[in-house]
């Protein structure tokens, strides 16, 4: 298991570092997931891979 530092004992370079590693991480894994699953994520909220959203006055 990877040791941690504690943010306040790093650099600035190294906490942009970090966060540039788990933003990357999370984009990976968004596509990985995406090309498993087969939904397109820059779909409208009026094209919802899980169907028609009801609009207002209407019941689910």
């Amino acid at each position: 298991m990877p040791q941690t530092i504690h943010p306040d004992h790093m650099t600035d370079d190294a906490r942009l570092g970090e966060a540039a590693a788990l933003l990357a991480t999370a984009i990976k894994r968004s596509q990985e997931k995406q090309k498993k699953e087969k939904i397109p994520l820059d779909k409208s909220a009026n094209q919802c891979p899980y169907g028609q959203k009801p609009t207002r006055g209407e019941k689910a």
